[in-house]
């Protein structure tokens, strides 16, 4: 049965109430494909469905513009400034504020099916951006609201084609970002005489062994990994050290145009030494993210790999704990950094229902949550990495980056170009890279196999229409796209 949570609805004198809606719409689209969808607190007294916007109040001239997320973490800062807004705001716009949880995606395509979609939303991330501007027509085009000024206020190479932008259109606002670090246990480097943490990825392989060497016979080990998830574990470990060991970003040779999976070699070959070896965490091959932080927060763990913008957050309130934790930049093969890291996310966040009936009214809300006013006092609270220029230099920086200053987005964080689209026959790189890593496949034949079967299906792509992407200065260091 696909559900999803009830969504927090901000109501007129700032009390939060709950509505369920007319389910006929959504129950029909939902039995053709053999599912059902609950949908709950969606839209003002009277309205049948969270309909895309609607003039609420009667005739008192209000217009309602719906906005849909899945940040259930930013709710608590984001209601009081929204109930806030409803109030005092002088274009007699109201915002229908709701939060979802499970099956966004598919609740989000719905609505766009069935005429339901909010005015503004969070993007699901399921479909590529050419593919919702260009096939499935969800989105506005937001630069004729946008001066030069008004770009100016983001960092530099916060927009990029294929993310947020597309031709000569921009379909979406940078917003926060986050990339891979490597998090540490301070207390035991020092128990076992580790000064500093690694530069180099042999470096960390070899503190690895020395603490489940000298600490196992206690339950604590050097290394751990989530690798339940293959994408998400290969994703926020694999990925980042081959790109800032100036390798390849999802395999992808932007500077010949075709995959190649090379150099992930060494990479694969390190981490499997260690969790392959015992070095690690037992049972890591079926982890979670979050019972490895709990065996983190317990003591157990010296190292892992995880998301700048998360940590802070989950030792604080999810899994407190008292250890002398850290971060430090994801190391690389050769202890430089040859290559930028790939934001995990970044550039890419709310957009604008291309069917809106009040496109204005869904300008000055977007302009109102990309505020100043509303993203210096969230950076300043930690909440997340603001990609937003001018909102940043005129707050005070987080607890958490004064303290861990490599928590910071850097100029090695950036977004890589856009890969290719491709529809693969057999397993995916991630999932084969967690077999190399355990012991399961030879490393050399996997790269071989990944290599033919990821540029057949970009042959076949190419074949079928489209554009071979070829940069033939491009380096992992200085991503030149020029053509």
């Amino acid at each position: 049965m696909l559900s999803v949570e009830e969504g927090s609805v901000l109501k007129r004198g700032g009390k939060i109430m709950k509505k369920k809606i007319n389910r006929r719409d959504f129950l029909k689209v939902m039995g053709v494909v053999g599912m059902t969808a609950s949908l709950a607190a969606c839209g003002d007294s009277g309205s049948s469905s969270a309909a895309a916007s609607s003039t609420a109040g009667g005739d008192d001239g209000v217009i309602t513009i719906s906005y849909w997320t899945t940040d259930r973490h930013d709710q608590a800062y984001l209601t009081p400034l929204i109930e806030e807004y409803n109030k005092t705001n002088s274009d007699n716009i109201y915002i229908d504020y709701q939060v979802y949880a499970d099956n966004y995606s598919q609740m989000l395509d719905l609505a766009f099916s069935t005429d339901t979609a909010p005015d503004v939303f969070k993007l699901s991330g399921t479909d590529p951006l050419e593919v919702q501007v260009d096939e499935k027509k969800m989105l506005l085009d937001l630069s004729p609201y946008m001066t030069e000024e008004y770009k100016a206020r983001f960092w530099d190479g916060a927009f990029v084609q294929g993310i947020n932008s597309w031709g000569d259109g921009i379909y979406s606002l940078p917003f926060t970002a986050s990339a891979c670090r490597l998090f540490y246990n301070q207390d035991l480097l020092d128990r076992v005489g580790i000064s500093a943490p690694p530069k180099t990825l042999k470096e960390l392989v070899d503190d690895a062994t020395l603490v489940t060497k000298q600490l196992s016979s206690e339950g604590i080990y050097g290394i751990a990994g989530n690798y339940k998830s293959a994408m998400s574990a290969v994703m926020r470990s694999i990925d980042p050290v081959v790109q800032v060991s100036g390798g390849t970003c999802n395999g992808f040779d932007f500077k010949n145009g075709k995959y190649d999976f090379s150099s992930y070699r060494e990479v694969l070959q390190l981490f499997r030494e260690m969790y392959s070896t015992g070095v690690a965490f037992p049972g890591s091959e079926s982890l979670d993210i979050d019972p490895l932080r709990t065996q983190f927060a317990a003591g157990n763990i010296a190292f892992y790999f995880s998301l700048s913008h998360a940590e802070p957050g989950v030792y604080q309130s999810q899994f407190p704990t008292d250890i002398n934790w850290n971060c430090c930049q994801i190391p690389s093969l050769s202890g430089n950094t040859d290559g930028v890291q790939n934001l995990w996310f970044g550039g890419s966040d709310k957009a604008i229902n291309a069917s809106t009936k009040h496109p204005d009214e869904a300008w000055k809300v977007m302009e109102f949550l990309h505020s100043d006013e509303v993203m210096g006092p969230y950076y300043t609270a930690g909440l997340g990495t603001v990609m937003i220029k001018s909102a940043v230099e005129g707050a005070e920086p987080p607890a958490s980056i004064e303290t861990m200053p490599d928590l910071a987005i850097g100029a090695n964080d950036q977004n890589w170009p856009i890969r290719p689209a491709i529809s693969i026959e057999g397993e995916d790189y991630s999932t084969v890279a967690v077999q190399c890593i355990f012991g399961l496949k030879d490393i050399d034949q996997a790269i071989s196999e990944l290599n033919d079967r990821y540029n057949n299906a970009y042959d076949k792509s190419v074949a079928d229409g489209a554009k071979r992407i070829v940069y033939p200065n491009f380096t992992a260091k200085n991503q030149d796209t020029s053509v």
